[in-house]
């Protein structure tokens, strides 16, 4: 069961961190804090690379056996994400990139 759980928070940590690099690329922006460049594919790129690891944890993760703890780890990597970016994505420049302005 320990599998299970941590799997299934690295799928809900990896989906709900892809997300929001996914819709604003697709969306043409490319203004997301992330170590790469600020252009709409590379978001698009993250965010489709982080669906993958997601569905890949969660294909291994044995959610039948453990249907309760699974989504309840799912949820709680879904909250963990959403708090790290609710402090990160606050913040102008957090990875410290160079910009016109610096």
């Amino acid at each position: 069961m320990f599998i299970t759980v941590l799997l299934a928070l690295v799928a809900g940590f990896f989906a709900g961190n892809g997300l929001p690099y996914y819709v604003q690329g697709s969306l043409g922006e490319g203004r997301n804090p992330s170590p790469f460049p600020d252009r709409p594919y590379v978001n698009v790129l993250v965010g489709l690379l982080a669906f993958i690891i997601a569905g890949t944890a969660w294909s291994f993760a044995n959610v039948q056996a453990h249907p309760a703890p699974a989504w309840l780890s799912a949820a709680a990597g879904l909250l963990v994400v959403a708090l790290i970016h609710t402090r990160t994505w606050r913040d102008e420049n957090p990875w410290g990139k160079r910009t016109a302005r610096s």
